[in-house]
């Protein structure tokens, strides 16, 4: 790109690349704005880099020791402010949280100068503090607030005082993940699917478990496969060997395409504590897979239309979960209605969407 005729210049900052929906949020818009005559850089705090991109990497992580010193933190923060003020970016966009107040702070006032928050997370605490004045002096040079969800949007209002929130939904590149969904896994069986981080207990394995061990569906030779690795991996493979199911649930892992795993699959589903716009809900609908999901805060209810493209179910109610995933075995014409109306009902969502709504936005 000859970068005297880029649209924008765009440096969009996340945790990582290769862990969580903001993360491949911000993969896909990098994709996006590549194409549309923007420069892009994207900077990584830490970890590996999975998922595919567009446009320079600064990779911050490679500058931490064993320690995490505080030596190394200065030089992380020096090497962030020289690249930015080199490159003098029309947009700064974060997608992380924003959980230590005090790095916090000095990223967006004295390193970031203005920027744009993307808030994921019907947890608000994981980006604002609960104090409205801490809020206010966090933010005092956010330029503007995306939130992924009317709900999440909803819940700021009624707790701050921000008047510069904006809703624009997590997007979702239906046409790659049809070239992507193409590609053979080896499973000779049917199962239904679940994919997530481990690292925490927000994603609620352990409910999906237990509402999969007590339904008709191992008894109908239908398997549960969960993709995603972290720290409580053991622990639900203890329970499954407890529910005697450890033959029929099967860890495969994270994997680099989890595309070919939804379009097999029956269908996928949610059993989340809290959420944002969740991704997997977007990931299975676009490859044609219905889906079955608590209506947890935030995000399930504004994607699924209850008996069209899957099921709503009560909130954090194990014994409705298992009567919901029993329903898409028993009642097929329920089943082929939510399947085929799958990749339609997430049309709003598709990254050109989703992608034009950003310009607009970085246009005013």
């Amino acid at each position: 790109m000859n970068q005297n005729q880029a649209r924008y210049k765009i440096c969009l900052i996340t945790v990582t690349l290769s862990d969580g929906g903001a993360e491949r949020s911000a993969a896909t818009l990098s994709h996006f704005f590549g194409h549309h005559n923007c420069e892009v850089h994207n900077v990584v705090f830490a970890g590996e880099i999975v998922y595919d991109y567009s446009g320079e990497l600064l990779h911050l992580g490679k500058l931490k020791d064993k320690n995490n010193s505080l030596f190394t933190r200065y030089q992380r923060f020096k090497t962030l402010k020289s690249y930015l003020k080199k490159h003098q970016f029309d947009y700064i966009i974060d997608f992380r949280v924003k959980r230590f107040y005090l790095q916090e702070f000095i990223l967006n006032n004295w390193i970031y100068g203005s920027f744009i928050q993307t808030i994921h997370s019907r947890k608000l605490d994981s980006y604002l503090p609960k104090n409205k004045l801490l809020a206010q002096l966090l933010y005092r040079n956010c330029d503007k607030m995306i939130v992924v969800s009317k709900s999440i949007e909803a819940e700021i209002q009624r707790n701050y005082s921000f008047k510069n929130t904006l809703q624009i939904y997590n997007p979702i590149d239906v046409a790659q993940v049809n070239v992507l969904a193409e590609e053979k896994e080896a499973i000779d069986f049917n199962y239904i699917l679940a994919a997530g981080s481990m690292h925490k207990n927000v994603k609620q394995f352990d409910h999906l478990i237990e509402s999969y061990s007590n339904s008709i569906l191992p008894n109908n030779n239908i398997k549960l496969i969960i993709l995603g690795d972290g720290k409580m991996k053991e622990s639900w493979m203890q329970l499954s060997k407890d529910l005697n199911q450890e033959h029929n649930v099967q860890f495969l892992g994270s994997v680099s395409n989890p595309f070919p795993y939804y379009k097999k699959a029956l269908f996928t589903v949610l059993t989340s504590k809290y959420e944002g716009m969740p991704m997997v809900l977007l990931e299975s609908l676009s490859c044609g897979t219905p889906v079955v999901a608590y209506d947890c805060d935030s995000g399930p209810s504004e994607i699924i239309i209850d008996k069209h493209n899957g099921l709503l179910i009560d909130n954090q109610n194990k014994k409705a979960m298992t009567q919901g995933l029993n329903a898409m075995i028993e009642n097929k014409d329920l089943y082929l209605q939510c399947k085929s109306n799958a990749q339609s009902s997430i049309a709003s969502f598709d990254v050109e969407t989703i992608g034009n709504q950003w310009l607009q936005l970085l246009k005013k």
